[in-house]
């Protein structure tokens, strides 16, 4: 519901008041959780569409990039400007400027709207990413609730109210992170007892509880798989990666969790290696699975 060009601004040193940075490089990508998801499973072979807000103005380049990676376009348009966000990189550190998405959007504005794209055959919905200021908090609650009377698998990747809400409904998975699990386990883990204490309590009210550890891995129903070391890069699509790879190997595949986990950590880790969200190649996340196991 919140895509966005993500724009990536490299300078010399860290700025100071009045400070102007001459031919300075800049990086754009077609961004967004949701896209980031639906990029991933295309490349995976996957028949995948991405739906959500695209703003009527600068709608093109969304549309160029779905259709290079062959994902059907099933975005709302609406008027307007699509968010643009900035990274700003400088040897001493770095900063993200994230833009409100469409804050222009009509508070009327029927979001139910959206989910007319999936009036088909039902397969598996991921619903990731944060909500426009107009949409409401229930928005993920109630998509959840009616893709699964149409015989949707649903995955939910959300934070905050739209994540505690979405999650009273009753998804298939939720991925949250640590800081994440006090919307739905009542607290922060920070110890493998911890982890296996929340996974049990999120476990009471969905199938597959996928709570995400950072850099050392990912919880899956309260079994911890290890992420296998690699160079860090830029981490934008690493969780967007590990949770469509999860369900691609749950439900495309018919695998089972344990493997099914240990694929998405392979290719969540895989991510974290690439520039701008960019999915990781596929011979670099078998190569890593080699790893886990």
């Amino acid at each position: 519901m919140s895509p966005a060009i993500d724009a990536t601004v490299a300078v010399p040193a860290w700025p100071r008041d009045g400070a102007v940075f001459k031919d300075v490089a800049e990086e754009e990508n077609i961004g967004g959780k949701g896209l980031n998801v639906a990029r991933w499973l295309a490349l995976r072979g996957a028949d995948v569409a991405c739906g959500g807000l695209l703003g009527e103005e600068n709608a093109a380049p969304f549309e160029r990039e779905l259709a290079r990676c062959g994902v059907r376009d099933v975005f709302l348009r609406v008027p307007g400007l699509t968010r643009r966000n900035e990274m700003v990189v400088t040897p001493e550190g770095s900063f993200k400027l994230n833009r409100a998405a469409f804050p222009n959007l009509a508070t009327d504005f029927d979001a139910g709207a959206v989910l007319d794209g999936a009036d088909g055959e039902p397969g598996v919905a991921i619903l990731s990413g944060s909500l426009p200021p107009s949409v409401p908090k229930s928005f993920y609650a109630d998509a959840v609730r009616v893709l699964k009377e149409r015989g949707w698998r649903v995955a939910l990747d959300a934070s905050g109210d739209a994540l505690r809400l979405g999650f009273e409904a009753a998804p298939d998975v939720v991925k949250p992170n640590a800081e994440e699990c006090a919307e739905l386990a009542g607290f922060v883990p920070s110890s493998p007892e911890d982890f296996r204490r929340a996974s049990a309590i999120i476990g009471k009210h969905v199938p597959f509880a996928v709570i995400s550890a950072g850099e050392s891995g990912a919880w899956f129903n309260g079994e911890f798989v290890a992420a296998p070391h690699v160079e860090a890069l830029d981490t934008t699509a690493a969780g967007d990666t590990l949770l469509a790879e999860f369900c691609w190997r749950m439900w495309g595949k018919g695998e089972e969790l344990g493997a099914a986990a240990s694929w998405a950590v392979a290719a969540g880790s895989a991510a974290v290696t690439m520039p701008g969200g960019s999915p990781p190649p596929p011979v670099l996340v078998e190569r890593l699975m080699e790893e886990i196991k």
